[in-house]
């Protein structure tokens, strides 16, 4: 009953509540439900008592009237809440007030899935409130709630401890805020998590190894100030979906990227990393989008590639890739662009070059060594970087010692954007507002076109 009662409850809010992000998710080629990811495991619902909850009070006016327990206590989570939040513009949580907690704004009831006969807070959406404030602990009361955004606003401070409670929540994105310290342990003890959306923060650190233990389907954990190696167990994720840009982590992108069953899209852009690409990459039978721009990796394209069959589109630019772009890479059957600007590639296939004047494929490739081709570095600078080619068996995880090298700039934070409508021309990114101006709310709620911004596949054309 309790299955039947987990199955329906998150049926119910995907009728009545589907999020921007999913909707966004389910548009590409390889649709990231392949894992069937709306199940709840029953083990979720069999909740062990917890110190730290209970010894949060549970006391209201006796005045009030409640439908049942747990919409009492998300009363007094959304009352604790309210409290915490030092300016509501929009006046978002203006009619948070009152015992009929399902009539707030931004807060969506359903029927509690282990009971059907009680209705339980399921989702609470402040995405675009310009919200500033905290989160208090008594958000763990909250321990049947499935979905939590609050995209666009201004909370900062770490997250309680109190929030590993929340066993059920399988959508949390808290992206474009203040929240800050290292990452968000409470996010650990989520087991039934699929969406995490965290990018456009303050966190920094090292990532646990554990989340890549968990069945997390998408990361989205861009443009926050994470560093040092990237986790080694990271092929043991399920992820549909991986975007780390934007950071500080440093070393080798690890091996075992490969073994990511289900990888469809990945972006390491604007890191340190160095090395070689792992032959490894090949393997991965869904990928469609692959991104190391603005990185310092050497070595040429591993000859793996030519097995992406899905890939769209590579992104290389800005690294110390040599070597030749072979024709197998530019006849992948769904391949459409190809970056390769700012490297040191000597050679382009001729069935490539056939393709590009042919205009069925884009390939960006100035400030490269390629004889006969327009706006390429300085024969000095080619001459010293590739008499030396890289032996991927031995260069490790350092950056290559040439002389543009000690040139090149690590790249600074990126500026926060709202998102741009997949339909039109991504904008430059603006600086966010300081956290005591209000600004007026985007019209559009947050997509993947954020994440991986000008990434994205084209829209398929004809028949």
């Amino acid at each position: 009953m309790q299955t039947l009662g987990s199955f329906f409850y998150i049926s119910l809010i995907s009728i009545f509540y589907i999020s921007p992000f999913s909707i966004a998710l389910i548009k590409y080629p390889v649709p990231v439900t392949r894992r069937g990811l709306t199940s709840l495991k029953q083990t979720n619902l069999n909740r062990e008592p917890d110190p730290l909850l209970d010894s949060i009070k549970i006391e209201v006016d006796p005045n009030l009237k409640f439908e049942n327990p747990r919409l009492k206590k998300a009363y007094v989570a959304l009352q604790e809440w309210k409290k915490a939040m030092i300016s509501d513009p929009y006046q978002m949580t203006k009619n948070w007030v009152g015992p009929d907690v399902c009539l707030y704004t931004g807060v969506v009831c359903a029927q509690a899935p282990d009971d059907e006969n009680i209705a339980t807070v399921a989702v609470i959406d402040l995405n675009f409130g310009d919200i500033a404030g905290y989160l208090v602990p008594h958000l763990g009361l909250l321990t049947d709630l499935a979905i939590l955004h609050l995209h666009s606003n201004r909370f900062f401070g770490i997250f309680p401890p109190t929030l590993s409670n929340l066993k059920l929540l399988f959508e949390l994105d808290v992206s474009n805020n203040h929240f800050s310290g290292l990452f968000p342990s409470p996010v650990l003890a989520m087991s039934s998590l699929k969406f995490l959306d965290i990018r456009y923060n303050e966190f920094e650190g090292q990532l646990p190894p554990q989340i890549f233990d968990m069945d997390i389907d998408a990361f989205i954990l861009n443009n926050n100030r994470f560093y040092n190696h990237l986790p080694k167990n990271i092929g043991n994720s399920p992820a549909t979906v991986l975007v780390l840009s934007n950071n500080k982590f440093s070393g080798c992108i690890p091996r075992n990227l490969g073994q990511m069953p289900y990888l469809e899209q990945v972006s390491f852009a604007n890191n340190r990393l160095t090395g070689c690409l792992p032959e490894e990459i090949g393997m991965l039978k869904y990928l469609t989008v692959f991104d190391v721009r603005k990185n310092n990796i050497s070595g040429p394209i591993p000859k793996s590639f030519e097995n992406l069959k899905t890939i769209g589109k590579i992104d290389l630019s800005c690294n110390q890739f040599s070597g030749k772009v072979d024709d197998s890479l530019c006849t992948l059957p769904r391949i459409w662009n190809i970056t390769i600007t700012d490297n040191y590639f000597n050679e382009i296939g001729a069935e490539c070059d056939k393709l590009i004047k042919d205009h069925k494929l884009v390939l960006l490739d100035k400030d490269n060594c390629l004889a006969n081709k327009l706006d390429q570095r300085p024969e000095k600078n080619c001459s010293l970087a590739l008499k030396n080619p890289v032996n991927c068996k031995t260069i490790g995880c350092q950056a290559r010692d040439h002389v543009d090298l000690k040139n090149r700039k690590f790249p600074g934070p990126t500026p926060k954007v709202q998102n741009p409508s997949p339909k039109t021309t991504p904008t430059p990114p603006s600086v966010r507002d300081p956290p005591h101006t209000p600004k007026p709310p985007p019209l559009q709620q947050p997509t993947m076109t954020t994440a991986f911004n000008d990434l994205i596949l084209p829209p398929k054309t004809g028949s």
